[in-house]
């Protein structure tokens, strides 16, 4: 045992330390974290800064966004934090509501000694939209079916599907008390009887009860949606194939999967991949974990900071991040109004949550959910 206990500075998270500095307006962030008696490095200070630009919390000249002051309220990593939000604004709520209580809780997949082989193919049989997170979700999902069907067995459903109880209701209790942080934050808005729903989940009784997330914040639940918010939340995280392997965009480092992603050794594996962590394995190779497909218009759609050269029939993101050839010129054109678009519905949303969207802004929102819902027909069309 330490002979001290680690600082409090120390242990909490940088990103949440440097947006309360900017919330409480105590001036430079550097300045104000060196001068704490254990102060954390400077570098990693700069990296805390660094990651909230990139997901929007900071501006570039590091002043507080919408999404910041959003995130602040929220008692997560910031990168899951903006998952739930996005899952609010585009309605499939309950799928990021759940993969960020499974990102911030135990796996709920377990793998015994001796069957291993068979844990990896009972999770395989929940593989779902070429995504690590949506395998987990549809075995979450396949958890809570089995928990409300009468005559059904919970033990014997897990046992068999190689899955932890008690990590799953954890998964459980952590997603109610985020769907109590949004609607404390003002973003989940609710009627009387769901508001009643929701404050005796805060009790948490000896009786089990699930969180049931309202229908028309689970009204663009597809799988296309799922994995471009999930992209859109982690961005810069994103892996792009390079050969047999795979890039990290944000330094351009060689990364492998991890041997248990859904996507690991595929015949046709796809173009881009999102990820939320990186880890060096025994071996000295970075694996990335948490995975999650994700289709080249939704990276021009909705990451990053996008520089269309209308002349030259290319968008680019982020300096040279990402790259993209576009032969027609009124696809960029539509491409870039309907950005633009959802960043400032979005931005107001952040802004001001309970305010009511106006009706040429729930017509831009209608366009983004019908080019979402005609890529997923023209998807499942092309997997019959």
């Amino acid at each position: 045992m330490a002979p001290e206990q680690t600082p409090e500075i120390l242990r909490l998270s940088l990103q949440d330390l440097v947006l309360r500095v900017k919330i409480c307006k105590l001036g430079s962030v550097e300045q104000t974290l060196s001068e704490a008696l254990d102060a954390p490095l400077v570098k990693n200070i700069r990296r805390a800064i660094d990651a909230l630009v990139d997901v929007k919390a900071l501006t570039a000249a590091e002043e507080l966004t919408p999404l910041g002051r959003q995130l602040a309220k929220l008692p997560l990593d910031v990168f899951l934090g903006k998952l739930i939000l996005l899952g609010c604004v585009c309605k499939c709520l309950d799928a990021t509501l759940t993969i960020a209580a499974i990102l911030s809780s135990k796996s709920p997949f377990s793998a015994p000694m001796g069957a291993r082989s068979q844990a990896d193919q009972a999770r395989l049989a929940f593989k779902k939209g070429d995504s690590d997170l949506l395998t987990v979700y549809n075995a979450y999902c396949s958890w809570r079916r089995t928990c409300n069907t009468s005559g059904a067995s919970e033990q014997q459903f897990c046992r068999k599907n190689y899955l932890s109880q008690p990590n799953l209701m954890n998964i459980e209790e952590l997603k109610a008390q985020l769907a109590i942080a949004l609607a404390d934050a003002g973003f989940l808005e609710l009627r009387e009887d769901e508001g009643i729903s929701l404050n005796k989940i805060r009790s948490w009784s000896s009786r089990r009860t699930f969180v049931e997330t309202p229908p028309r914040y689970n009204a663009n639940s597809a799988d296309l949606m799922i994995n471009t918010i999930i992209c859109w939340s982690f961005y810069p995280k994103v892996l792009r194939r390079d050969g047999k392997g795979w890039r990290n965009i944000a330094n351009n480092q060689s990364v492998s999967l991890h041997p248990t992603s859904v996507s690991k050794g595929i015949e046709n594996p796809p173009k881009w991949l999102s990820f939320y962590h990186i880890m060096q394995s025994s071996n000295k190779f970075y694996n990335a974990h948490e995975t999650s497909a994700v289709e080249p218009f939704a990276l021009a759609l909705a990451c990053g900071e996008a520089d269309f050269k209308m002349y030259a029939g290319v968008i680019v993101i982020d300096g040279n991040r990402i790259k993209f050839s576009v032969d027609d010129w009124k696809l960029m054109l539509a491409i870039k109004t309907l950005r633009q678009k959802l960043r400032q519905l979005t931005a107001q949303m952040f802004r001001d949550p309970g305010v009511q969207l106006s009706p040429q802004q729930q017509t831009w929102l209608g366009i983004w959910e019908k080019i979402f819902a005609y890529h997923e027909e023209k998807m499942a069309g092309a997997r019959m």
